[in-house]
């Protein structure tokens, strides 16, 4: 049996986090997700432009997933605006924790164009954005339990998604389905706790895993790949995995995307998928294989083929969530379906957790990770 004491980080962090989530969704302003929900229910047959930086962009890019299978028209990011320039009729929506950068001037310029500026931030002095949320920061900051902080991010990604899920024909409607939804995601991070402390042993593996690439000394890179929500956790993940460094030996030479032609023998792939059926991450999976890579597997499923498959490689990590073991990739769709990300909301607390245990393994601290930090000259 491993023993618990070895993960007191990891568990101290997943709860400080879901803690984190749940005291945003308390503390927000009842009327102004009242309104924000207007403002989604009336555009529902405009386009929506959503941007942020980092961390925020991917936690964004989930509440676009959301929205996009509740029904809305495809959604682009800010970045693809050439493909697509914006008229008074968008709603323009973004992410910002610090309320600053690029996506605060490109609010601006919307407001001025005449869209509807919509977004969430911990910052209470953007006066120009009266219908954006303001969440709650922890009155408890944790720099051990976060690193650089990721609560922002998540508690975002975790509201922004229960109010993509749940724009209805009314605002009474879509404020009892957010709060349902909301309290869902919030109830399953809460099982999880309970059901990884009856499952150690996969938690340990990848902490494991993962730490063979920390040392300077060793030159090979890091990969998170999937596809779809997936894909979105999992550049998450990369971003913040790629802060793991303290100078002068430790370095985790993560790859945030593509570059997976450049894969070469001994380097780490962690390949994520719900269902564990998706066929273009078991595509990922056979290459890695036969090109001499680690394998590591998160999914909910571990009898699916890609927890098989993980399990005789390197590990697979399952965390629940997933509901249906078939993948929607697979299949061809005839409408869409409404959808909550539980296990894309779920895999993004538990490797911030996992992080957070991983770098206090090997005295990382956040001042650390701050250095590896995007330069200001680049927002």
């Amino acid at each position: 049996m491993t023993d618990m004491s070895g993960l007191n980080i990891f568990f101290g962090a997943q709860k400080y986090l879901t803690d984190c989530v749940r005291d945003s969704i308390k503390a927000l302003d009842t009327e102004r997700l009242k309104n924000l929900f207007s403002i989604l229910i009336e555009g529902r047959k405009h386009n929506i432009i959503v941007d942020g930086q980092g961390r925020s962009l991917q936690s964004i890019l989930l509440v676009e997933d959301c929205l996009e299978h509740n029904g809305f028209p495809i959604i682009l990011p800010a970045m693809n605006a050439s493909l697509r320039p914006w008229d008074r009729n968008d709603i323009f929506f973004f992410n910002s924790g610090s309320g600053s950068g690029s996506p605060i001037s490109h609010a601006q310029a919307a407001k001025k164009d005449g869209l509807r500026v919509i977004g969430m931030t911990y910052n209470a002095n953007l006066l120009d954005f009266p219908d954006a949320l303001v969440l709650a920061p922890s009155k408890n900051k944790n720099a051990l339990y976060s690193p650089l902080g990721t609560e922002f991010e998540l508690s975002s990604a975790v509201i922004g998604a229960a109010i993509g899920y749940s724009v209805r024909e009314t605002i009474q409607q879509s404020m009892e389905d957010f709060e349902q939804s909301s309290q869902q995601i919030v109830s399953l991070f809460d099982s999880t706790r309970t059901y990884f402390e009856e499952n150690l042993e996969m938690l340990m593996a990848y902490i494991s895993l993962i730490s063979n690439y920390i040392c300077c000394e060793n030159k090979n890179q890091v990969y998170f790949r999937g596809v779809g929500r997936d894909m979105i956790v999992n550049q998450v993940a990369a971003i913040r995995y790629g802060h793991l460094r303290k100078e002068p030996d430790k370095d985790l030479r993560v790859i945030y995307e593509g570059h997976w032609d450049l894969r070469k023998e001994n380097d780490l792939v962690i390949l994520t998928s719900g269902s564990g059926s998706t066929s273009q991450t078991m595509d990922y999976a056979l290459q890695a294989f036969v090109s001499g890579l680690r394998v590591f597997g998160i999914t909910s499923f571990a009898n699916s083929d890609l927890g098989r498959f993980t399990k005789r490689c390197d590990g697979c990590l399952v965390v629940p969530g997933r509901k249906d073991p078939f993948s929607m990739y697979n299949v061809i769709h005839t409408q869409r379906a409404n959808f909550l990300p539980e296990f894309e909301l779920n895999v993004y607390l538990t490797l911030d957790a996992l992080l957070a245990q991983i770098a206090a393994n090997h005295g990382i601290t956040e001042e650390d990770m701050r250095k590896s930090h995007r330069l200001k000259a680049l927002e």
